[in-house]
């Protein structure tokens, strides 16, 4: 018997010495690569490297953590830790297609919590896959952030490899900041700047994804011949932040994604996709790859034919907060002459209710004193005979606290919570003879909230509109919200899946009753073109930028600018205005439009601006004295009524007159044709549809210009000017114009 436990106890001393040989074995595992096409990415006690040939550029870490997660206290929501990569070592195995990293019981000040985290490092192709899971198993606290993976010491000059971040349509970098030039401001409207952290001695620039700021999942370090593709290939297209960091001591760049989420005690969150390409080409290549995946996310909406033909709107507030009444319901018999007088073929109605613009939301109820529910009906069959459509305005997220009950009945109740207990909420004030009016923002998951917004659509409909705006619902940036009594768990992120899928199931229930209802929105995100047919704009991009500044873009003097090419060549079937808050375009603002396939728009949002548009009278300042937020008077200043009116019409004709390519087709950027001319002031883009290239060849500057344009494999078929009809193509473009060149492929 003896003999026999000695025989036990010897085959169990053997097997813990084994299984301790194997975790010794793994623990004593270093670092960790895996190896493709494209380079090679390494995990090692520095960080991550990548190795490539040195046309795109790679990376070395210089002791920098890989990872850190976020963990809140839910007894008050104010306790936090944060648990960083530096901490904590990992245990490396290899897999089928490269190594994981796994870190059980984290470290924090020396106590391990009970949370557990995998990376999965990968092939994707050419690319290198990171993905993984958390677990959190830590009682009364709450996993609400991981940022990861961290790549820095990236070894790109700006200069060489720009900087391409999917702020609004776009915006490009292409100068680092530094202690003379920090670069902490921009003259464009809605752009991203450098900031500046003391703790690090870094620059940064930040933007929150899903909203007008990060519009994409991916940036680029792109070069002419080659770049760094950073992207998350998140199919719930959740909350996340770029991060991108400067430092001036090495002289290197560095990139991440910081998520937001919500792993509750005894759930695991899955870490989404992230995508680690450098590739040889042009930036189109990471935004090919990007589109490539997008589409097995979602659908893209199917755009009824009447919008695809549509050339932009007049954007009208009928009342405004003050209840000045601007335009009564009868009255949009004579703006839908005016619009067309102009080329816009669609009217926006806001401020359309008996509280107007801004006031008493969610109550959306035809107005009596200005022509009530039946003159409403009534006008809107006779402007579509004319050949305008209408869309009628909802904010999609704010509810009025003062003015109706609904606040106190059911508004506050469904309003996001902050973490601080108190709701959050927009303050709207328009005019000096009116108060401001402080807007609870609903939490888009409550059933109420979806309710109301849905019957809006449903009335909208039935007054006989061909669509509804759900204004702010692709500017907002996502939070969080601390209510308990919204269903979803405390705390939830939100404005971020719950927007775009409470869009999709109004989109979705609409389309069984009119197939040729849209829904739209203000802003921008790619996500909500699954539902969205029209994007009303308010992001980088669509505000055209001043002449001044897309001239510093042109001859190269600009650290950073507008790159609409970004958003329009991944997504080219996307349909949006430009925003004008003006009743008068210029021609800057037309070509640019034109250039880049964007739909038109006009605002008329004060009394000054009917006079302007019915009697072509040229406001003065004091004209708007009683608002707050001024428009740009020197444009409406600068501009002759009537002349413009007529190059407003020319260039939408003119766009009409070519709308398979230029509204229908493909935006294909620089591709397939090459440009010559001995001016910066010249910028030319292409068009394709089916057999046919358009390029359209754009005279930014003040003088006739020579150019020559080539197109292998396509005969030149015609070339042709606004108001002109068809012209010469190798004349020369006159100042401030644009000419379309139009090219059939040869058959082969």
């Amino acid at each position: 018997m003896r003999q026999v436990f000695s025989t036990f106890y010897l085959l169990v001393i053997l097997i813990l010495i084994c299984q301790y040989s194997e975790v010794a074995a793994k623990e004593s595992i270093s670092s960790a690569s895996v190896t493709n096409a494209s380079g090679k990415l390494i995990f090692s006690n520095d960080g991550i490297k990548i190795e490539t040939d040195g046309v795109a550029p790679g990376s070395d870490s210089k002791s920098e953590a890989v990872w850190s997660i976020k963990i809140q206290n839910l007894s008050d929501n104010s306790s936090e830790i944060i648990f960083s990569e530096r901490d904590n070592k990992p245990v490396i195995s290899s897999s089928d297609n490269g190594f994981v990293l796994s870190y059980n019981d984290l470290i924090y000040n020396g106590k391990r919590w009970d949370i557990d985290l995998n990376l999965i490092f990968s092939n994707n192709g050419d690319a290198f896959s990171v993905k993984g899971d958390i677990k959190n198993n830590v009682q009364d606290w709450v996993v609400v952030g991981f940022t990861g993976p961290v790549i820095s010491g990236i070894k790109a000059e700006l200069a060489g490899y720009p900087l391409i971040m999917p702020c609004g349509l776009g915006q490009k970098f292409t100068k680092a900041p530094s202690s003379k030039d920090s670069i902490n401001k921009v003259s464009f409207k809605g752009g991203l700047a450098w900031k500046y952290d003391q703790a690090t001695s870094s620059f940064f620039v930040k933007s929150d994804y899903p909203s007008r700021f990060a519009t994409m999942q991916w940036c680029s370090f792109a070069g002419d011949k080659g770049g760094l593709y950073y992207g998350s290939h998140d199919k719930r297209h959740g909350s996340k932040h770029f991060i991108v960091s400067y430092k001036p001591s090495n002289n290197t760049l560095g990139v991440a994604f910081e998520h937001d989420l919500a792993c509750a005690p005894g759930a695991q969150w899955q870490i989404p996709e992230q995508i680690i390409y450098p590739y040889k080409g042009s930036w189109h290549k990471g935004a090919n790859l990007y589109r490539d995946w997008f589409k097995t996310s979602i659908d893209i909406q199917q755009v009824p034919e009447w919008l695809k033909n549509s050339s932009g709107w007049m954007l009208t507030i009928m009342k405004q907060q003050n209840n000045e009444v601007m335009w009564n319901y009868a009255d949009l018999s004579e703006l839908a002459d005016i619009s067309l007088e102009r080329g816009l073929d669609i009217i926006g109605l806001f401020g359309w209710t008996i509280g107007g613009h801004d006031k008493f939301y969610p109550y959306y109820e035809p107005d009596p004193a200005m022509g009530g529910k039946e003159g409403l009906e009534k006008v809107l069959k006779e402007i579509k005979k004319k050949g305008v459509r209408s869309i009628i305005y909802a904010n999609g997220q704010l509810i009025d606290q003062n003015g109706t009950d609904y606040w106190e009945k059911e508004g506050k109740r469904i309003s996001v919570l902050k973490r601080d207990g108190m709701v959050d909420y927009q303050k709207w004030h328009k005019y000096y003879d009116a108060p401001a009016r402080f807007h609870g923002m609903a939490c888009l998951g409550c059933d109420e909230w979806y309710d109301i917004m849905l019957r809006l659509a449903i009335q909208a409909n039935e007054l006989g509109a061909d669509g509804i705006l759900y204004d702010q619902l692709a500017v907002t940036a996502p939070k969080f919200c601390y209510s308990p009594d919204h269903g979803h768990a405390v705390p939830a992120v939100v404005y971020a899946e719950d927007r775009y899928l409470f869009l999709r199931k109004i989109s979705e229930y609409m389309k069984t009753i009119n197939k040729d209802f849209v829904v739209m929105t203000e802003g921008l995100n790619d996500v909500e073109m699954e539902s969205i047919s029209m994007f009303h704009g308010y992001e980088n991009g669509a505000y055209v930028p001043l002449i001044e500044e897309f001239s510093a873009r042109l001859n190269g003097s600009a650290p950073t600018f507008i790159f609409p090419e970004m958003f329009k060549y991944t997504f080219p079937e996307l349909i949006t205005t430009t925003r004008n808050p003006a009743p008068v375009n210029n021609r800057l603002i037309l070509n640019y439009a034109t250039m880049y396939g964007l739909r038109s728009e006009l605002e008329t949002r004060y009394a000054a601006d009917v006079r302007y548009l019915k009697e072509n009278r040229i406001p003065v300042p004091e004209d708007y004295s009683n608002v707050i937020s001024k428009p740009n008077i020197d444009l409406v200043t600068s501009e002759d009524p009537v002349g413009m009116k007529g190059y407003t019409k020319e260039v939408i004709d003119f766009q009409r007159e070519n709308s398979g390519l230029l509204w229908r087709g493909n935006f294909n950027d620089d591709n397939g044709f090459s440009i010559k001319c001995n001016n910066n002031t010249v910028i030319a883009k292409s068009f394709v549809s089916g057999s046919r290239m358009g390029v359209v060849v754009w005279n930014t500057g003040k003088d006739k210009e020579t150019f020559e344009v080539n197109v292998p494999g396509y005969t030149l078929e015609y070339a042709t000017e606004p108001g002109k009809g068809t012209v010469n193509a190798s004349e020369k473009i006159s100042a401030e114009s644009i000419r379309l060149l139009v090219w059939k492929k040869n058959n082969r």
